[in-house]
């Protein structure tokens, strides 16, 4: 499978927590859309709400999706508490991450270790 190279950038740092690489993917306006419809806007601010809420996971894809501007992957969202199938919508602009949507496409009973982890608590 082959990535779009922001999109490669992001899974990379993203796995490894690298919060500095991370930021620098992001458009200074971006906006981040929560698998519980929460908006992040702003390039600091989502990589503040990386760090809080996605602290220890990694995203393991499985496979992807390019229609102009937008890219579509599919994996799992992983912790050492749980995996999930989910899916996340990029817009891509001038290289950058525009927006990015994070959608879970889990069964509820795949969902239930995320309620028990303290997951959108």
């Amino acid at each position: 499978m082959t990535l779009p190279a922001p999109i490669e950038s992001y899974i990379d740092a993203f796995n490894r927590c690298d919060l500095t690489n991370l930021g620098k993917l992001f458009h200074p306006q971006a906006v981040l859309v929560a698998p519980i419809n929460v908006q992040v806007k702003g390039r600091e601010a989502i990589v503040d709400y990386i760090a809080c809420k996605a602290r220890g996971m990694s995203i393991e894809p499985e496979a992807v999706a390019v229609e102009e501007d937008i890219v579509t992957l599919s994996g799992q969202a992983c912790c050492p508490a749980f995996r999930v199938r989910a899916r996340w919508h990029f817009r891509i602009v001038h290289g950058l991450i525009a927006r990015l949507h994070l959608r879970l496409v889990a069964s509820m009973q795949e969902l239930l270790p995320l309620k028990d982890a303290g997951y959108g608590a």
